[in-house]
């Protein structure tokens, strides 16, 4: 199929096979005071975007399941049969933030001064995440940094003006390393819908940084959204896993749940990436890290994965930069 086609499937299931699912859980939910026994709702399980297709030039139907049940099952016989076999189904389990957990690489979790994208940075009363982007406050005029909502801005939780310091707070960071104030951030409704995990911080003056350069790749431009397609090859650089090379898998992908301390936020129009054998393109504490393509072209911001699924390859997903960088008004250096 070509790519338009695609799309148009996508909301023609939308609505002949998740709109009576929606009605049912809306009579479910109208059964509650007789509490009755609330069963999982299949229709948070089952992400639909656009896909690698094994005919060069072309697109499919990515499908791709959270959770296993005959129920799921027989939906995605049915999704199959209306894709015309042009399909790719994978399992991707339970997705998580990717706040730090894992030992990173020495050099990122150090301090970094100026700070580099890809060094640990985080709210003082979190982990640690990745510095994702340098880049220009039009309000203010100031330099911010970005990263996700869950590193620097708690979720949501926090308020405009608390700490972030380099290194995160995981990495040793206290206030004694602050580099900057917690400025704005993205929205995060729990269950949803969301398309992004962000949040901004000014720098302080006195800090110095460097930005539109990553580190072991080199210098880049900012992206746009009709360059990110399935089969594009894309790099990172991660306060955990440091450089990582992958493959989009899929693009606009809708209804990916994610399980967040605060409840199970679902996201839409999300990037997809596999890593390598063995080597997941992201794990905990890469959140925040920046993706580029062979071109060098800034597209998407790590937010969370499964480094566990596609067969120890991993499952990452980023939100579209140039959709963050216009919701949070901010530009490039």
């Amino acid at each position: 199929m070509n790519i338009q086609s695609v799309r148009e499937l996508k909301l023609e299931l939308a609505a002949e096979v998740f709109a009576p699912i929606a009605s049912e859980l809306r009579e479910r939910a109208q059964r509650r005071r007789l509490r009755m026994p609330q069963r999982s709702s299949p229709l948070q399980r089952v992400a639909l975007g656009i896909g690698k297709s094994t005919r060069r030039g072309e697109f499919s139907l990515a499908v791709r399941l959270q959770a296993r049940s005959k129920a799921l099952q027989a939906m995605v016989e049915r999704l199959r049969e209306r894709a015309r076999g042009e399909i790719d189904v994978r399992f991707i389990g339970h997705l998580r933030p990717h706040d730090g957990i894992q030992a990173p690489p020495a050099g990122l979790r150090k301090i970094c001064r100026p700070l580099v994208i890809g060094c640990s940075v985080g709210h003082i009363a979190t982990t640690a995440g990745t510095l994702g982007l340098i880049a220009r406050h039009r309000k203010t005029g100031q330099a911010v940094m970005l990263s996700n909502s869950h590193i620097l801005a708690q979720s949501g939780q926090a308020q405009n003006g608390d700490p972030i310091t380099q290194p995160g707070p995981l990495d040793g960071g206290n206030a004694d390393n602050v580099v900057a104030a917690l400025t704005d951030s993205t929205t995060l409704n729990v269950p949803g819908p969301n398309q992004f995990d962000a949040a901004i911080a000014i720098i302080d003056s006195g800090v110095a940084y460097t930005p539109n350069i990553v580190p072991e790749l080199g210098a880049f431009t900012i992206g746009s959204e009709d360059t990110i397609l399935p089969g594009v090859k894309v790099a990172k650089v991660g306060r955990t896993t440091d450089l990582r090379r992958g493959e989009i898998l899929a693009t606009e992908l809708d209804d990916v749940v994610v399980r967040y301390d605060i409840g199970d936020a679902t996201f839409d129009h999300q990037i997809e990436i596999a890593g390598q054998p063995n080597l997941p393109f992201s794990d905990d504490g890469d959140s925040g890290s920046l993706v580029l393509d062979q071109q060098m072209r800034a597209i998407g911001l790590i937010f969370c994965g499964n480094p566990n699924a596609n067969g120890g390859a991993g499952m990452s997903y980023a939100n579209h930069l140039a959709r963050i960088m216009t919701a949070l008004d901010i530009v490039s250096m």
